[in-house]
């Protein structure tokens, strides 16, 4: 197992989860939501066998960069808008409030480990290699 195995297999199940409760919900936001989330599935689909492939040894980074790329950017994405449904759904409650705490929970686990995955790829690959690859502020900043 390489270094990155755990913690796309946790984003992977946190992907899952946030599709499946989110599938009965109609709300605009949540359709934004969705639409990237399904993304970020769809490439965790394909970097998932890669890591499989290199088990022993380091991910080679122009195998991995498209789909952690689409995983990142994505994220991206939906934070805000997840954000913006919070504030929809407590304005206007619907059925979806109750899930709002779980969802969000579902969120902050991937981002924890998207910011996880960007310390271990600055370790093993060094900050040049992945300052476009990995927005800057998943990589902290020192001072």
């Amino acid at each position: 197992m390489n270094f990155l195995t755990t913690h796309l297999e946790q984003i992977s199940n946190d992907v899952n989860q946030i599709l499946e409760k989110t599938e009965p919900m109609k709300h605009p936001l949540i359709e934004l939501i969705r639409y990237t989330t399904h993304e970020q599935r769809e490439a965790l689909d394909h970097l998932l066998p890669l890591q499989e492939s290199d088990q022993h040894s380091d991910p080679d980074l122009d195998k991995i960069r498209p789909y952690l790329a689409i995983i990142y950017q994505n994220n991206e994405v939906s934070e805000p808008t997840m954000r913006a449904w919070v504030r929809a759904v407590e304005w206007m409650p619907s059925f979806e409030t109750e899930y709002v705490e779980e969802i969000e929970s579902l969120y902050r686990s991937v981002r924890e480990q998207l910011n996880n995955i960007a310390d271990l790829m600055k370790q093993h690959y060094g900050e040049a290699a992945i300052k476009y690859l990995i927005p800057s502020f998943y990589l902290g900043v020192q001072v």
